[in-house]
């Protein structure tokens, strides 16, 4: 099962104004260190996660929108970190973005709503920097934290 795009092993690349949909593994995969600016794209409609983070990897995601996944918006495993900013994601299946397995990422100013589970989940010892999030209407908790996790939450945000 293929991704859209696969951004792995110190690629770099800029993605921008593109719609992304109908990959088998998810709409974006960046993993082994991959990196990359993607901004201004529509991500949807994927079999698993519009965009997977995982394996050390660092992206730069704004300006997006992700919606209507068959599973997470955004899904960060393995040491994957990133900067989400000032993107909307919303009527995921799973969580808007969920945090797992020693990951580090910085959420700034997105959007997250509308999902059928959590708006953000942090588990498995992760944790996230977070500040100035809107997340609403989601069917669970805005924010679900998994025991002894603490994210570093900045700023105005607004979760309901």
């Amino acid at each position: 099962m293929y991704s859209g795009v696969q951004i792995r092993t110190g690629s770099n690349p800029l993605i921008r104004r593109n719609k992304i949909w109908g990959g088998q593994n998810g709409g974006i995969l960046v993993y082994n260190g991959g990196m990359g600016v993607l901004e201004y794209n529509e991500i949807f409609d994927n079999a698993m996660a519009g965009v997977w983070i995982k394996t050390d990897s660092n992206p730069h995601l704004r300006y997006n929108k992700i919606h209507d996944g068959l599973d997470g918006g955004i899904c960060i495993f393995n040491g994957g970190r990133g900067l989400l900013e000032y993107n909307d994601i919303f009527r995921n299946t799973q969580a808007g973005v969920l945090i797992s397995s020693q990951s580090h990422p910085k959420l700034k100013r997105n959007r997250i709503y509308d999902g059928l589970a959590a708006g953000i989940e942090i588990t498995n010892n992760a944790t996230a920097t977070l500040e100035a999030n809107h997340v609403f209407n989601n069917k669970f908790a805005g924010i679900c934290l998994a025991t002894g996790v603490q994210p570093d939450m900045k700023g105005l945000y607004k979760i309901t």
